[in-house]
């Protein structure tokens, strides 16, 4: 049977389950099942001078993320990631029952999933969580030389997609990094683009790349941080990194610019480089996930922005915040439309097409 048929025969058959059953939950369930399958993800050859060619770059890049009360998008995290050419994720998994445990496990042979690898992470020090496991995560699998020894590290949230924003010249991660940190080393910042909520009221299950397509006009000043290994001592915040003197800090401005933090915190660059790289932030989704990981669930590092009396500034959804929380917290629809990074997914990891054939009516 050729690819065709069999997405045609796939999508006659999700519809006809879908006519029959009117529940939700057990929807999303067959659907998981039937495109869950072993299919390769593909990766164009990379360019040069305008043209593709095969590159086999020296080096390995990883992703050290830590999570908690987020699986409903962590398997179209994982395999756009993939399709952008990490080679391996690392998942410092923070619930403290240990709730992916079972899915590790039982994707020890999955073609994509067997490349990550989940550890269970709770400290006792929840001020400094995220930076604690990201310092875990380059000893054991970039400075133990009875680890993989990655060359290199981005530290990003599983709402965070990296969008290369110049397709054209760069095909995949180590492209870039080839450019604008391989040859000098330190570390190498990126900058939020925020994805705004489009107006959608509650969950329902489908990419969140497919779901929210509209997008700030500028791109965020805050920012997220790639290192080399060799290089790293450890977090100042979840977004900036200390390094080994003489290292330095880059931008994507230009190949070897120089970070200019706009704090002492360097958690944020106000010119906002956003031709090369940039990372796509779901901060939001809808309204009501956004009000349960606000007000209810909080932060890894156990930060919550609401506030339980109302004393707080209200927005247009009508969480109330409280005082002092950042204007990028309040919840925003989005204001350009942007389908760059499900585009990027359906077209690396054709099997997501299938979703072209569901639509969302959860908005306002």
């Amino acid at each position: 049977m050729t690819k065709s048929v069999w997405m045609v025969y796939l999508l006659v058959i999700l519809n006809m389950y879908i006519m029959t059953t009117r529940n939700t939950n057990t929807i999303f369930a067959s659907v998981t099942q039937q495109i869950a399958g072993e299919e390769e993800i593909i990766i164009p050859s990379s360019f040069s001078g305008g043209k593709q060619e095969n590159k086999h770059y020296p080096f390995t890049v990883a992703i050290c993320i830590i999570i908690k009360d987020a699986e409903h998008y962590l398997e179209e995290w994982l395999y756009y990631h993939f399709a952008m050419g990490f080679d391996s994720i690392y998942i410092y998994d923070n619930s403290d029952a240990f709730e992916l445990k079972n899915w590790y496990d039982n994707t020890r042979n999955h073609t994509t999933f067997r490349n990550t690898k989940v550890i269970h992470w709770v400290s006792p020090d929840k001020g400094s969580n995220q930076n604690l496991s990201y310092k875990d995560c380059v000893e054991k699998f970039g400075h133990d030389k009875n680890g993989p020894m990655h060359d290199y590290f981005a530290f990003i949230d599983v709402d965070e997609f990296v969008v290369i924003r110049s397709p054209q010249q760069y095909n995949g991660i180590q492209d870039v990094l080839q450019d604008y940190l391989v040859p000098y080393g330190g570390a190498l910042t990126v900058n939020w683009m925020l994805v705004g909520s489009a107006n959608k009221t509650v969950y329902s299950p489908l990419p969140v790349t497919k779901r929210f397509q509209y997008r700030d006009r500028v791109a965020h000043n805050v920012i997220k941080s790639f290192v080399k290994s060799a290089d790293y001592v450890r977090h100042k915040t979840p977004h900036s990194v200390i390094l080994k003197s003489p290292a330095e800090i880059h931008t994507t401005m230009s190949p070897g610019a120089i970070f200019k933090p706009a704090s002492e915190a360097a958690a944020s660059d106000h010119d906002r480089p956003s031709d090369i790289l940039l990372l796509y932030h779901y901060r939001y989704t809808s309204r009501k996930e956004y009000i349960y990981k606000r007000c209810f669930r909080g932060e890894v590092e156990g930060d919550s922005w609401c506030d339980d009396n109302g004393n707080g500034n209200s927005d247009i959804s009508g969480i109330n915040y409280k005082k002092g929380t950042p204007k990028h917290v309040e919840i925003a629809a989005g204001e350009v439309f942007d389908d760059t990074a499900w585009k990027f997914l359906r077209e690396r990891v054709p099997k997501y097409k299938a979703f072209d054939a569901f639509e969302d009516f959860h908005y306002t």
